[in-house]
């Protein structure tokens, strides 16, 4: 994903801006039950005298992430028009929806843990040394699963395999490029070459010969992914059991994981390798009670989500324990409305 710091480019949905619109008369402010889709929120929390002007943070035109992007706001727009107008912004993805949100030009954004990780670090290069500590959990969203693959023709039917092949991996600088350069060499695999493009490129490139053999998390089917196979024989590389703990034991947002059968057609049985989580994300500047809202409305109208993407059969409460960041305030409230323990490590200082 490339990096974007400051874009506009606002996707608006009809449906929540009409129903926002109709919701503005009248001035100052009230105070009432916030509608939610199943109950009613417990306690009091004031209406806006307008609603509030929330950015989403989403990714490039196309993706998994302005899909969902926009289907949250979206959801969020039409069960909540008495307090939010929220937009969907076209960004480069999750390291630029990291670096948005802790300046305070997004409100909210989905990010995958990896990239959360290096934004808590500050280490990397695209977050300017700069521990981005204001981000907090919100919301659950999906799993990607580690897809490695091949030309059927290519022989290649394990890791090792790849020695003295060509391996494409995604865009040069970002977490997955960076970390499988180091896996490589921690598996003492060497490569001919590491090529480096964005993944639709990538896909295109080893239908045309010009690599062997392709990496990238996401969840299927990824559509350059689906298109290739529509012409061409795929195999699916899997990991071993040692390959899988060699990245789990070193990188605490990876698990141990099965890509499922069928997620493509050459993949007819599951797939071994390891998994990470893709999130929703706010700032600790945002107003618990505005988070606390948000969360309670989107668990509790996962079918409208499911609608928008099927992947939204993943954001349930039980997964927002799955996050390597601190949660938000507002949102352990929710969970512990709903009985759920929070781990002390996902408590974060402010809260109280």
């Amino acid at each position: 994903m490339k990096i974007l710091f400051n874009t506009k480019s606002v996707l608006a949905f009809s449906l929540g801006a009409a129903l926002i619109l109709g919701a503005c008369g009248g001035g100052g402010s009230s105070s009432a039950k916030a509608p939610a889709a199943s109950g009613t929120a417990p306690g009091t929390i004031p209406v806006p005298s307008s609603p509030l002007k929330y950015s989403m943070a989403g990714g490039s035109v196309g993706g998994n992430f302005y899909i969902m992007g926009g289907g949250l706001a979206q959801t969020i727009n039409k069960h909540l028009p008495n307090y939010f107008l929220v937009t969907s912004e076209t960004t480069g993805g999750g390291a630029a929806n990291a670096g948005m949100i802790q300046r305070g030009e997004a409100e909210f954004g989905i990010v995958m843990t990896s990239s959360l990780f290096e934004a808590m670090q500050g280490e990397v290069k695209w977050t300017d040394g700069v521990k981005h500590e204001k981000l907090r959990g919100a919301v659950p969203l999906y799993p990607s699963w580690l897809t490695i693959y091949t030309l059927k023709s290519s022989g290649i039917k394990k890791f090792q395999d790849i020695n003295g092949r060509i391996i494409g991996l995604g865009s040069k600088g970002m977490s997955m490029d960076a970390i499988f350069r180091q896996f490589i060499e921690d598996q003492k695999v060497v490569p001919k070459q590491i090529h480096n493009d964005g993944h639709g490129a990538t896909a295109t490139a080893l239908g045309n010969g010009i690599i062997d053999v392709a990496l990238l998390f996401s969840y299927p089917p990824f559509p350059a992914i689906a298109e290739l196979e529509s012409t061409r024989d795929l195999t699916f590389v899997p990991l071993n059991e040692q390959e899988q703990k060699a990245l789990t034991d070193k990188y605490n947002f990876y698990s141990t994981d099965k890509m499922p059968a069928g997620s493509y057609k050459g993949a007819t049985e599951d797939v071994p390798g390891v998994s990470e989580w893709n999130m929703l994300v706010t700032s600790s500047d945002v107003p618990a009670d505005m988070v606390y809202l948000v969360v309670k409305t989107l668990f509790e109208n996962q079918a409208d989500m499911i609608a928008v993407h099927p992947c939204s059969k993943f954001m349930t409460p039980e997964n927002d324990l799955k996050f390597n960041i601190p949660l938000h305030a507002g949102a352990i409230r929710y969970l512990k409305e709903v009985g759920i323990t929070v781990p002390q490590e996902l408590i974060p200082p402010e809260y109280k």
